[in-house]
């Protein structure tokens, strides 16, 4: 429980710090060349006993463009604005049927209410699934068109698991407090492209090659800074996370059904090189399928 705890303090600390340095230079900028002046800022920052300067409008703003939304992580709104800003979508026709069926199987199983939940699905090529707040589930379509019906309830179980640990509380957090650097970051894509495009143009072509090749090391940096971090930090605490998630799938009966569908998706890990393997959140699949078999074995269970 301390060490849960512990790591959930590490990470949002993090997340913060990160986040943080990336949307300050998001306000320096829009300071640097329309200097804010705000009333209702003038007035929080004079309550708060905080001169107010360029620098310290810069910290307050940014401090707040963080810790305002985290107040609402819960809410509807912001859960859905996360799905949506992971691309995910609300399944039609077949896709629909398809994943509702797997549901019915895993909240009769778990004695749940699929009311409760909203299923997503997004456009990529990867075979994946994963939970947001605290009542969303997402599949990827190929997932969902080339798993039978039951291999998909095994995984969804295995990500209702994750729901019902709570193990989804921190990452929405997490996920709120990223929300705004990953649109600076978006920002600072759509600048750079339009500079590249009036590179071309001549006399101030060097110019704005200059400035776009600036904002190109911001946004590599603030990727890295993003990603490798707080991946590193989590990796092998959320590993544990998964286990817990594979044996709540196990207990609600769909233990098989989440080993036949791992194996499958396992048919893409033997692809991944070293580095991808080495900053996966997720325990190797062979170590699950493992734990998932002797579970199921020792349940009278086939696999």
């Amino acid at each position: 429980m301390l060490y849960n705890l512990f790591r959930d303090v590490v990470v949002l600390s993090l997340t913060f710090i990160v986040n943080f340095l990336i949307v300050s230079t998001f306000w320096g900028l829009v300071e640097m060349f329309q200097p804010i002046h705000w009333q209702w800022l003038a007035q929080l920052m004079n309550y708060i006993r905080v001169p107010y300067t360029p620098t310290n409008v810069i910290i307050v703003l940014s401090a707040l463009t963080l810790l305002v939304p985290c107040l609402l992580h819960r809410t509807w709104f912001m859960q859905r604005y996360l799905c949506w800003a992971t691309n995910c979508q609300k399944p039609q026709g077949e896709a629909a049927e398809r994943l509702n069926q797997a549901m019915s199987i895993v909240c009769r199983k778990a004695g749940l209410d699929i009311s409760d939940y909203n299923l997503y699905v997004c456009n990529t090529k990867v075979l994946n699934a994963f939970a947001i707040g605290n009542n969303n589930i997402a599949v990827t379509l190929p997932l969902l068109s080339n798993m039978p019906i039951r291999e998909i309830a095994g995984i969804l179980a295995h990500e209702m698991g994750h729901i019902q640990n709570r193990d989804t509380n921190t990452a929405l957090l997490t996920s709120t407090m990223s929300s705004f650097g990953n649109f600076v970051i978006r920002i600072y894509s759509y600048i750079t492209l339009v500079l590249q495009i009036i590179s071309f143009i001549p006399v101030i072509g060097w110019f704005t090659a200059i400035i776009s090749w600036f904002f190109l090391i911001q946004i590599w940096l603030f990727q890295f800074l993003m990603q490798l971090p707080l991946h590193i930090v989590t990796m092998f605490s959320s590993r544990e996370d998964e286990y817990e998630a594979d044996l709540y799938a196990c207990k609600i009966g769909l233990g098989a059904e989440l080993f036949n569908g791992l194996s499958y998706i396992s048919q893409g890990e033997a692809q991944m090189g070293f580095a991808a393997r080495l900053l996966s959140s997720h325990p190797a699949t062979r170590q699950r399928l493992e734990r998932i078999r002797n579970y199921v074995n020792s349940h009278d269970t086939v696999v």
